[in-house]
Parts: C-alpha cells; structure tokens; sequence
C-alpha cells in the first residue's frame, strides 16, 4: 500500500513544483521534459528487453514503466533546463550529480521499496545512460528552442 502511495506521489506532487515558476519560461522547456520521458520509456524498455531491471511494482496503466517517468522525470529536467540553459557545462554538471545521486542512490531505495529488481552490476549502466539521455535532451533543447520575450 505505502508503495503504491509513493508511486501516486512521484507521478502527480512533481508538477506542483512548476507553478512557482515563470509560465511563459516554463512552456519553452516542457520539450525537453517530454523528451526526457520518450527516452526514459524507451530505455525501460531496453531494460526489460535484456533483464537488467525488472519493474516489480507500477501503477495502472504502466506495465514495465514507473510512473516517476511522466512525472518526476519530467518535471525535473524541464527544472534544469529552465536554470541553466545557454550553459551546457553548468546543466551537465548539475545533471551528472542528480544522476549519481539517482544511479547509486535512489535505485537503491527504488528496489528497498520492492518497485525494481536488478544486479548490483547494473548501477555504472543507469549511470552512464542517464549521461546519455541529459546531453541528449540539452540537444534537442537547443535545437528548437524558441525564446518566449521576443
């Protein structure tokens, strides 16, 4: 039960965050948001595909996904890109921490909590895709960014 709170939490609480932000600014970098989600789906797959993280736990209607992927998973990059665009090296550096602290942390507590299942092995990996996907979506960012003043 207290699980399936906590995946409730992660999918809708996430977006609340964007209010106390600029609306105008906000809707610029939502793409990149949506982006992240496409490759994190995408990735999840793969994951289930060769058996390095099995979805244990999830919410209707998600089968092998977790609902932190349409929510907190977008919410935050949409965040980041929304403080640090125009500064590749500031965005990477701050994803990178987010994604160790995401990779050898909160995976960790993720599989605790019974929602992954996965080798110990698989960490670097998460690590390492998760590097991928932030300077994948700072690309697509910057190539349709439109600026909301002008």
């Amino acid at each position: 039960m207290f699980t399936h709170i906590f995946l409730w939490t992660m999918l809708i609480l996430p977006w609340f965050f964007l209010l106390f932000l600029d609306t105008k600014r906000v809707k610029s970098f939502i793409p990149g948001g949506l982006v992240s989600a496409l490759l994190l789906t995408i990735v999840f797959q793969l994951y289930q595909r060769y058996h390095l993280v099995d979805v244990v736990q999830t919410i209707f209607p998600l089968t092998n996904t977790t609902p932190f992927v349409y929510g907190l998973y977008i919410v935050l990059p949409t965040i980041f890109l929304y403080f640090t665009f125009g500064n590749f090296w500031i965005y990477i550096t701050i994803n990178t921490i987010s994604d160790a602290v995401f990779s050898f942390g909160i995976m960790n507590l993720y599989e605790y909590f019974g929602i992954y299942k996965m080798d110990d092995s698989i960490h670097i990996i998460i690590f390492i895709t998760c590097i991928i996907c932030a300077s994948l979506i700072y690309l697509f960012q910057k190539w349709q960014y439109i600026d909301p003043y002008k």
